[in-house]
């Protein structure tokens, strides 16, 4: 998987901001992360990766952190950069724009009537 091309890392008053741009930023809202996400965030952005090889960054860099907790902190990021799009991971986008709906007869007949 790959973080979403349309992203980009800011420091906004003094905070680490993800801010997405064009399309996206109809479908994600813009994110608070902390100064460990960043550097997880800067290792997502070089290429491809999978949690397993995050875990194995993390473990690397980060000598104090047991593979439990990485695994964990890993996950939850994932799971959250995923609910909010962020995630080029193969799954479809929704559509952005009016929604069709199907409507019986009778419905339609009462939404005229008001």
């Amino acid at each position: 998987m790959r973080l979403k091309k349309n992203l980009v890392l800011r420091q906004i008053a003094g905070e680490n901001i993800v801010v997405p741009i064009g399309k996206l930023s109809q479908l994600s809202p813009m994110m608070q992360i902390t100064s460990s996400a960043v550097w997880l965030w800067n290792q997502m952005e070089k290429e491809e990766f999978t949690e397993d090889s995050l875990v194995e960054k993390v473990m690397e860099y980060f000598s104090e952190v047991t593979e439990e907790q990485a695994r964990n902190d890993i996950h939850e990021f994932l799971e959250l950069l995923d609910k909010n799009f962020m995630l080029d991971n193969g799954k479809p986008e929704p559509k952005i724009g009016t929604a069709k709906i199907k409507l019986t007869k009778e419905k339609a007949d009462m939404l005229k009537k008001g």
